[in-house]
C-alpha cells in the first residue's frame, strides 16, 4: 500500500481529468442523443480515452453509457438517409432502400458479366493468331 492508501494501480489516476458528474452526464446525453464518443467527450470537455477509462473501473457508468450507446444507434439508424448501406449494416427494409440496394446489386452483376465475358486472342506482333498455338513448333529430329 502507498502512503495514500491505494494500492498500486497502473496507469495514471482517474481524478483530477475534469470528468465530474455533470460531464459525465454531458457526455451521456450527447452519446444516446446519436453522437459518436469523441464528438460526445469534446462536448463534455474530456479527452475521448476519458470515458473508457471510467466504463472499466465504475460499473454504474458502464451500464449507463452501454444504455445511451444503443438508443444513440437507434437515433443514427432513424436519421440515417435511405441507401444500399442503410439496407445493408442497419437492415431497413423500408421500400426506399431495398429498391437503392437492388440497383447496386444489379449494377455490379452486370459489370462483374463483362468482365468475365470472352475477348478477342491477343494479337501477338501485330497479327491475330489464327490457330490456337501463335508460333510454329519446332520439328522433333
Amino acid at each position: 500500500m502507498t502512503a495514500t492508501g491505494r494500492g498500486r494501480g497502473r496507469g495514471r489516476p482517474a481524478e483530477g481529468d475534469g470528468f465530474t458528474t455533470e460531464a459525465q452526464g454531458v457526455f451521456l446525453d450527447a452519446v444516446a442523443a446519436g453522437a459518436k464518443q469523441a464528438e460526445a467527450a469534446a462536448k463534455a470537455g474530456v479527452s475521448r480515452n476519458v470515458p473508457s477509462r471510467y466504463a472499466k473501473t465504475d460499473a454504474g457508468f458502464a451500464a449507463a453509457l452501454t444504455d445511451a450507446k444503443t438508443r444513440g444507434r437507434a437515433v443514427r439508424a432513424e436519421t440515417m438517409p435511405h441507401s444500399e448501406a442503410h439496407y445493408n449494416h442497419y437492415d431497413c427494409r423500408a421500400p426506399e432502400c431495398r429498391a437503392l440496394a437492388t440497383a447496386a446489386r444489379t449494377t455490379r452483376r452486370a459489370a462483374a458479366e463483362e468482365d468475365t465475358a470472352p475477348t478477342d486472342p491477343i494479337p501477338l506482333n501485330g497479327r491475330t493468331p489464327s490457330s490456337p498455338p501463335s508460333f510454329p513448333l519446332a520439328k522433333a529430329s
